[in-house]
């Protein structure tokens, strides 16, 4: 039956509604750009800015996997000013939860005035970034703060990889530059793998 107004407290939706009009106050993420990476050194976004059109971003990655198998950890950098220099100095603060479905308990990795963002694998577990067929990393990683002159940027991620064949792991942390080295006017991010080259699928929203 045709509907135009909804008056009552309840509606049968067993039944067929017409709507028109439009609806506001949703929103949707927009994608921005897709990045497929083969055998490649690293994967780089720029022109990061949350102080302008968008008030976060967003990357999700999916297949993602180590051109050497068993050896690399997943690594990451920010890249400050308008034409980005990827910050390797040790001034990083990073602290993630590692889960594998074969150990007991979480493990917590911190790493506190690094060179680098360690986002994901553990070596003293033995666990590496997958790279075998039937291995890969799939997940988000949501970024605060870029572009801004004030504030340093920080990232969140959720990543979660098979391995080693029948071990499920994941990885979730977060990570930004220690308080004592002031960086702001982070506009970039580039994501690569401690030893030899990455691949997959990765889309900035």
């Amino acid at each position: 039956m045709p509907l135009s107004k909804i008056q009552a407290e309840s509606m049968n939706l067993a039944d067929t509604y017409a709507f028109t009009g439009t609806v506001s106050g949703a929103s949707q993420m927009v994608k921005i750009s897709t990045t497929t990476a083969s055998n490649a050194a690293n994967v780089s976004f720029t022109g990061l800015d949350t102080t302008s059109t968008y008030s976060m971003y967003r990357i999700v990655m999916d297949n993602v996997t180590a051109q050497s198998d068993n050896a690399a950890l997943f690594y990451a950098r920010f890249g400050i000013g308008s034409t980005p220099t990827y910050n390797s100095s040790s001034n990083y603060n990073t602290v993630f939860v590692n889960g594998f479905s074969n150990v007991a308990g979480l493990q917590q990795q911190g790493a506190g005035g690094a060179a680098q963002m360690w986002l994901a694998a553990n070596a003293s577990s033995g666990y590496y970034m997958p790279g075998d067929t039937f291995e890969f990393l799939s997940g988000t990683m949501d970024l605060f703060r870029m572009g801004d002159a004030n504030h340093p940027p920080q990232t969140n991620w959720f990543l979660g990889y098979p391995i080693s064949g029948n071990v499920q792991s994941t990885a979730f942390g977060t990570c930004t530059f220690v308080e004592s080295s002031e960086i702001v006017n982070g506009t970039a991010i580039q994501l690569y793998m401690s030893t030899g080259n990455i691949n997959g699928t990765f889309t900035l929203y």
